[in-house]
């Protein structure tokens, strides 16, 4: 399956339906950058069981952070499209899943969108085999990000 085919759209946009739908035609995931607690699989299969786990992917221009609240976060640096442009540039890696639409409305609820997450269009690079693809092979991916709370802090006890 080719996730390189999606047609660019501005960057940091909420999702909305499809706008990072697979492009076959009889399937309607997205593909979803996971990070933060959501990187855990036994949690993932919880959350959302008809998911599925597709590699690595990589936020460049982006840092991980834990916020004010507790939680994992990521925020954007200054230069998110230079960064991305540049093939070794640093980022946060997360695991990348194709979710269903059920999956995707289930993970907004653990996500407390839009009261403390919001969702954000991206554009990732998917790692496979320890590389980078070809810096012309972006990939648009569903990330979950709290632009309110970014200050730095400590996480929290659970």
């Amino acid at each position: 399956m080719d996730m390189g085919s999606h047609s660019p759209q501005e960057d940091s946009q909420p999702s909305q339906d499809s706008v990072m739908t697979v492009t076959q035609e009889t399937r309607h995931e997205v593909l979803y950058f996971a990070y933060g607690s959501n990187m855990s699989t036994a949690q993932m299969r919880q959350r959302c069981p008809h998911s599925t786990p597709v590699g690595l992917g990589l936020l460049q221009g982006w840092t991980w952070i834990i916020n004010e609240r507790g939680y994992a976060n990521v925020v954007a640096t200054v230069d998110v499209e230079e960064a991305e442009a540049e093939p070794k540039a640093k980022g946060v890696y997360g695991l990348l899943y194709l979710l269903p639409p059920q999956d995707e409305e289930r993970l907004d609820g653990y996500e407390g969108v839009p009261w403390a997450y919001e969702k954000v269009a991206c554009e990732a690079r998917w790692v496979r085999d320890g590389e980078l693809r070809a810096v012309d092979e972006p990939v648009r991916v569903l990330v979950y990000v709290d632009r309110k709370r970014v200050a730095e802090s400590v996480p929290r006890n659970e």
